[in-house]
């Protein structure tokens, strides 16, 4: 039996993470508590353009939707078109700004949270152990487990990748399923899962279908770095680092190969066409056709996100068992269930309203006792 985890925001929140909703408000409360969290020039330019562009009053900047934002952003980018009176030059300096202070906000709070994040530390355990049963070659006959995740943050990436580091009995790697190497060369514990699996080792899958605040690109050769503990994709803004392959290949160029962060921001018309996103997003598509069981836990299924309702839609099996993992208040859960009883049709779904935390305790007891499985509904 192989089940599928499909994480949204809601999956870090009790860790202290932010839903989509709350980071331009969560943004403009940081940059009053103190100025220097962010580059002043950058958070200018983009409150200049909530302003200026979108028309929007001071006061109402922290409740704009990031999508009214990136939306108009990227179609100008597109259709290579002016946006009220800026070219395309300062369009793209913009774009970059809100990046910025979106994924400084994220990596803000994640930073000043006092909240306890055991709950992922053992989410993490469970999917390694999982995981490790495809190690000596066994991957050929034994898939049981793999997570897709619509999320930024490197809560679980670190977790997972501790928790293999920190075992000497595991011989495996986090596995984004695509091409990744190491921000740093000689670090042998980021490699591609083939790789890994090919040495008799095994992966952790881990499939970020919206990028990772660990992940640059190199503009070139498309090649995606990754260094765990650490948020490359903020740093690499006041340390810029050039790609080594590209540096090496090319070195009449001078280093001129500076790596980039390359997140899929929040958007009615997402760019799935770089490479590395569409590896991803092709064995999305396979995980979710092997799945015998899928469980969101904290994703909401928005109706914006019409790229993921599409695959889902296309590649999940008529008898697949679906699970909603969320935080409901008793008035709140018949229009939750209604919400997905109408995408997901006549199919087995079953609910726990307790959030990500409760559910992965509930997981931890039945892992640990499975004679207690309990296939019910919950109302946690």
């Amino acid at each position: 039996m192989k089940t599928v985890y499909v994480l949204g925001a809601g999956f870090s929140i009790d860790a202290g993470g932010p839903t989509q909703a709350e980071i331009i408000r969560e943004a403009f409360k940081l940059r009053q508590e103190h100025r220097n969290y962010y580059d002043d020039a950058k958070f200018s330019e983009f409150t200049g353009f909530l302003k200026e562009q979108l028309n929007i009053s001071e006061d109402k900047f922290a409740s704009v939707d990031l999508e009214d934002i990136f939306t108009p952003l990227d179609r100008c980018l597109g259709e290579s078109s002016q946006f009220r009176g800026i070219g395309l030059d300062k369009i793209m300096k913009v774009r970059e700004s809100v990046f910025y202070v979106v994924g400084k906000t994220i990596q803000i709070l994640l930073n000043k949270t006092d909240k306890s994040k055991d709950y992922i530390n053992e989410f993490a355990e469970f999917l390694t152990k999982k995981s490790s049963v495809r190690a000596d070659v066994n991957y050929r006959r034994k898939d049981p487990v793999s997570v897709i995740s619509t999320n930024w943050d490197i809560l679980l990436d670190n977790s997972i990748y501790k928790t293999l580091q920190s075992n000497p009995e595991y011989d495996g790697v986090v596995d984004y399923c695509c091409y990744i190497s190491s921000k740093d060369e000689n670090d042998g514990t980021v490699k591609p899962g083939l790789e890994k699996l090919g040495q008799g080792g095994f992966n952790v899958k881990l499939l970020k279908l919206h990028g990772s605040l660990n992940w640059l690109q190199c503009p070139r050769c498309s090649r995606l770095y990754s260094k765990f503990s650490s948020k490359e994709a903020m740093i690499n803004y006041d340390n810029p680092t050039s790609c080594r392959h590209c540096d090496r290949n090319f070195p009449e160029e001078g280093g001129n190969h500076t790596l980039a962060a390359n997140l899929i921001m929040p958007t009615y018309l997402k760019d799935l066409s770089n490479p590395q996103y569409r590896i991803i997003w092709q064995n999305a598509g396979i995980e979710l056709s092997e799945a015998d069981e899928i469980v969101f836990i904290g994703y909401s299924l928005p109706y914006a996100d019409f790229e993921m309702r599409q695959l889902l839609s296309r590649m999940t099996r008529k008898n697949a068992k679906i699970h909603i993992v969320d935080y409901r208040e008793s008035e709140e859960r018949e229009e939750l269930e209604s919400h997905w009883k109408k995408f997901f049709g006549n199919r087995n779904i079953t609910f726990s309203f307790g959030g990500a935390k409760s559910f992965v305790k509930t997981l931890m007891n039945e892992a640990n006792n499975p004679m207690q499985l309990n296939d019910t509904v919950s109302d946690d």
